[in-house]
């Protein structure tokens, strides 16, 4: 891996409205890869993943790996997903010095969702022991966090995952809230199953004034090679299988209906559409539709 490159410029906030709802994405960091394959098809070949990467004029097998995470302001209460690294990665935990250019305090969130508990997703939930968010409530899914409580047939690759659940998720235990898919967080904020990535990973539906969102978190791993071929299985899912069928079904909705699309690590802004190409699908990056009233 490569350490991100100083002297580099580029956007890290970017909001835009949906409905009455106001939505964030912050871009905490990014990493460059040059493991494309066999790490976003695990079960595909080479050439059939650098056929798509070409095809998209992308560098294979070199790769950008960028966490973005997502507020949702209701008007009401400020929802912050998946706040990242923080200080577990000082490289790339850059979101508490960010959010103020989007103009929000630490203090000012109400709640602090969790899609799944892997370390780019949970590390910010304290900083130096404390918690990061001092008002905000911890929102977990329940069987994510019931399979880390029990730290039974961890991945191979996950032990540090489990050591950063015990340090850093575990104290929140009594204090937060668990929740199921079908369930809302608040009004037009709802779980959805999207089991796989991680044994109780979710998405999140949005809908305000009838425009919709799926927050799909790390439903989709690569923009590009995760669209394309769906039942590829991505080098980071925990139960591989079940995450295709979780991908399957969360593309196939977000496609039909027509809804706006968010992933943790979509190219920044991390907006777009999905389609039906093929026996696959293709992400359609927003352009000026989000900026027309």
């Amino acid at each position: 891996m490569v350490a991100n490159k100083p002297n580099m410029t580029r956007p890290t906030v970017y909001q835009f409205k949906l409905g009455e709802f106001t939505i964030t994405n912050v871009l905490e960091g990014f990493l460059h890869r040059d493991d494309m394959h066999p790490v976003c098809a695990t079960n595909g070949t080479a050439d059939e993943v650098e056929a798509i990467a070409r095809s998209y004029k992308l560098p294979f097998p070199k790769m950008e790996h960028q966490f973005i995470p997502t507020l949702v302001d209701t008007g009401e209460k400020l929802i912050a997903f998946d706040p990242g690294f923080g200080d577990k990665n000082p490289s790339q935990g850059h979101y508490n010095s960010r959010l103020a250019d989007a103009g929000y305090d630490l203090s000012d969130v109400d709640y602090v969702v969790i899609t799944h508990c892997h370390p780019d997703h949970i590390g910010n939930l304290t900083v130096g022991g404390n918690p990061t968010f001092p008002n905000a409530e911890v929102v977990f899914g329940e069987a994510e966090f019931a399979f880390w409580k029990k730290g039974e047939n961890i991945p191979d690759h996950r032990p540090p995952t489990l050591e950063m659940f015990n340090n850093v998720c575990l104290p929140f235990e009594n204090q937060a809230r668990f929740v199921k898919p079908g369930d809302d967080i608040v009004t037009g904020v709802t779980a959805v199953d999207a089991f796989g990535h991680s044994a109780g990973h979710m998405a999140y539906h949005i809908e305000s004034d009838s425009q919709q969102l799926m927050i799909m978190s790390d439903t989709v791993a690569h923009f590009a090679i995760s669209t394309a071929n769906p039942e590829w299985h991505f080098g980071m899912d925990d139960d591989p299988v079940k995450a295709v069928e979780s991908r399957k079904r969360v593309l196939a909705t977000v496609a039909s209906d027509e809804m706006l699309a968010i992933g943790f690590h979509m190219p920044f802004p991390s907006v777009g559409y999905i389609d039906r190409h093929g026996d696959g699908y293709i992400w359609v990056p927003h352009s000026y539709q989000m900026n027309l009233t």
